[in-house]
């Protein structure tokens, strides 16, 4: 498997859409994080033959997401928004960012 940034793939898509088709793996990382995988069709294929079971397993994980925004909203109740926790949220990030 060979590793490349995303601006590896900008810069040779063609060859790497080239490469991957014949069968090469690629990992996308960014930072030295893995971001996503590039396999051919029929790699893919064998990772998730199924469609309906795919979208089974997202809508589960959906609900689970739900169920845990809940059970966090029950822990820390708040008079905030969901816009305005948000909002405050990234005015935090901003200033962490800022004081970097």
């Amino acid at each position: 498997m060979r590793t490349v940034s995303p601006l590896d793939v900008r810069r040779a898509l063609g060859a790497i859409l080239d490469a991957a088709s014949a069968g090469e793996r690629f990992l996308i990382e960014r930072d030295h994080k893995p971001l996503a995988m590039l396999v051919s069709v029929e790699d893919g294929r064998r990772l998730d033959p199924d469609p309906r079971e795919r979208q089974r397993r997202a809508l589960a994980a959906l609900d689970r997401l739900v169920a845990h925004g809940k059970r966090m909203a029950e822990l820390h109740p708040s008079t905030l928004s969901a816009v305005d926790a948000v909002r405050l949220d990234r005015a935090r990030d901003d200033l962490v960012e800022s004081d970097a």
